[in-house]
């Protein structure tokens, strides 16, 4: 490391007793006692003359005697050198203070180099790829207890789609899927001063199997194709403070309301039986960018084409949405967002129906308060744009990166939506249904360990909101018990820096959702997933917990393994009645109810 200025300030101190000495007055160079010699100018040499045999020495007094010990100096030239060398070391010990700053500083940013790899041939303007791409196989067995008859295969070469209720609740899929995004992507300047525009085709292809069917499906579908353009309004390198423009054409799912995946709203199932596109658009600026203090404010739109049953024919349908971010300090930060959909039109629940055809109002906000500290504020994948750029693996793969550090965030979110339905006992008039969410999620790195701790609350209206209604278009009865759900994990994972072992152990708890209308119980463990559960029956608590091992072969390239229990006596089966008179519901074998599965994958991601 090359230091010019401590160089020069040693090369001085080293010279300058010597040139002190040089300057001044040998013995013999000095004129005589009494003598009326001048001292040289500047213009004139000293001379060496002897003096004069005449002149005899004048007697002097008799000289002092000298202390003992050093004589401190008294010439210019000494002082000047002991203020340098007082000068070279407080330089020294700020070099040495910059040098422990750099090397944190070059430690951070070999982190922030590993979590963003250009890759072969990148470049910043024009590229395309395939990206999010995950390839996986697995031995897996949902319930090692249970057999074929109890509709749990035996294990195989295949995935179970069992997802716990706890499990990657921060984006809509698990991450095990066999699939791939395929990404076109163009960025360049415009004609104009600090605006360029940048467009993504985006491309989803997924392998899946249906478990009813039992066929294999390759799907291939729109995952947020958009252009965009991007207005710097403080540099003309195309960084920092800007005004974008984004333009969904196709699938604006990208574009949500909320902030955790799991209570987030807003999406494409806000218009409801919606089998088309849902373009959509949102105008954005951010400011403090980069500073640690990064805040935005957003507005938007979408619209779908529905069929509206009265008509017979299709009609728009609009919403509005909007929202904003202020980071207060570099460790906390505040945001909000809500909107306003126009979901469909009310059903003809009969010929003679009064609101039949009008329109369904949906309205709500969400709001965000995140402490963080080591880790920058968490996003989930599912909202970000797909940009074939350098830091795209680190964001798409999800890699963790661990350093001495420790790290952490906390976050607290709630949500409030009305939706205007069918009121249950009065068929010709509407009332608004309130519905509500939160959600706390936290994390803590201590070096390689990590510690989590989440909890969900939504009642049952927020579960069945894009339906709309356990009911559809209808409030719950009055007489009907509401129960709303409610559940918590705590986690923890060790990650072994010389094997690339993780092992870890989850616990969570679960009061799922329910509706209960005389003698029937209804349980909602999502909106497509409810169980009947026998007559005068309540819900029971779920407990659940796992144990998992990763181990990271390569970059890009994972072995996982969880054996994971449940405890879920909501299951039911229909069974003969006794009398012979049909069939009646009853609760499921213990060996179904406990749920003791595993699974062993193999993963390509990149």
């Amino acid at each position: 490391m090359h230091r010019p200025l401590s160089a020069a300030v040693l090369t001085v101190a080293w010279l300058a007793p010597g040139l002190a000495l040089a300057f001044q007055p040998g013995p013999g160079d000095s004129p005589p006692p009494g003598s009326s010699q001048p001292p040289p100018t500047a213009t004139q040499s000293p001379t060496l003359e002897p003096p004069p045999p005449s002149a005899a020495p004048v007697p002097s007094e008799q000289p002092a005697v000298a202390p003992e010990g050093p004589v401190p100096s008294t010439s210019t030239q000494t002082v000047d050198v002991e203020a340098l060398q007082r000068e070279l070391k407080a330089l020294r010990s700020r070099v040495d203070r910059a040098e422990q700053r750099l090397a944190v500083q070059e430690s951070r940013r070999e982190i922030d180099e590993k979590r963003a790899m250009p890759s072969t041939g990148y470049n910043q303007w024009t590229a395309g790829n395939a990206m999010a791409t995950r390839i996986t196989f697995a031995i897996a067995d949902d319930n090692l207890l249970a057999g074929a008859k109890d509709r749990s295969p035996s294990a195989g070469f295949k995935l179970a789609a069992d997802r716990l209720f706890y499990d990657a609740i921060e984006q809509e899929k698990r991450g095990f899927e066999t699939e791939t995004q395929l990404v076109v992507y163009k960025r360049m300047p415009t004609f104009f001063k600090r605006m360029d525009a940048e467009a993504a085709f985006v491309t989803e292809i997924e392998q899946w199997h249906d478990g009813k069917t039992f066929q294999n499906y390759t799907t291939l579908s729109d995952d947020g194709s958009y252009g965009k353009l991007n207005f710097y309004t403080k540099r003309n390198d195309y960084t920092g403070d800007n005004i974008s423009l984004t333009m969904f054409p196709v699938d604006s799912q990208r574009f949500l309301l909320g902030y955790t995946y799991a209570v987030t709203w807003g999406g494409e199932r806000m218009f409801p039986n919606n089998t088309g596109q849902t373009p959509g658009l949102r105008l954005r600026y951010d400011w403090n960018v980069g500073t640690g203090k990064d805040s935005y404010v957003f507005i938007g739109a979408k619209s779908a084409r529905l069929l509206n049953e009265k008509l017979n024919e299709p009609q728009t349908y609009y919403s509005a949405l909007g929202g904003f971010g202020i980071g207060f300090t570099p460790w906390l930060a505040w945001e909000a967002n809500g909107g306003y959909y126009q979901s469909g039109a009310f059903p003809m629940f009969s010929p003679n129906s009064r609101i039949g055809g009008k329109t369904v109002h949906t309205f709500g906000g969400s709001t965000r308060l995140t402490a963080h500290w080591g880790v920058p504020i968490g996003t989930s994948i599912d909202f970000q744009l797909f940009r074939y750029s350098p830091d795209a693996s680190f964001l798409l793969t999800q890699q963790q990166i661990y350093d001495n550090r420790i790290a952490g965030s906390a976050a607290i979110e709630f949500t409030t939506v009305g939706q205007t339905l069918q009121q249950f006992e009065q068929p010709d008039t509407t009332r608004i249904q309130p519905a509500k969410a939160a959600a706390f999620l936290g994390k803590l790195r201590i070096k390689k360990l990590r510690l989590f701790a989440n909890a969900i609350y939504r009642d049952l209206a927020f579960v069945v909101l894009s339906i709309p209604g356990v009911f559809p278009y209808q409030t719950f009865p009055h007489e009907a018990k509401v129960s709303p759900e409610l559940w918590g994990s705590l986690g923890f994972d060790y990650y072994f820096e010389r094997s690339k072992l993780t092992p870890g152990a989850v616990l969570a708890y679960k009061s799922p959702a329910s509706i209960k209308v005389g003698d029937t119980t209804n349980v909602y463990r999502e909106y497509w997933d409810q169980e009947v559960l026998p007559a005068g029956e309540n819900p029971f608590d779920i407990l659940s917990g796992k144990l998992t091992l990763k181990w990271d072969i390569a970059p890009f390239f994972v072995v996982v393994s969880e054996l994971r229990y449940t405890l879920d006596n909501n299951r039911t089966k229909f069974v003969k009645a006794s009398n012979e008179s049909g069939r009646i519901r009853v609760f499921e074998d213990p060996n179904v109810t406990n749920r003791l599965g595993f699974f062993i994958l193999a993963q390509a991601r990149w």
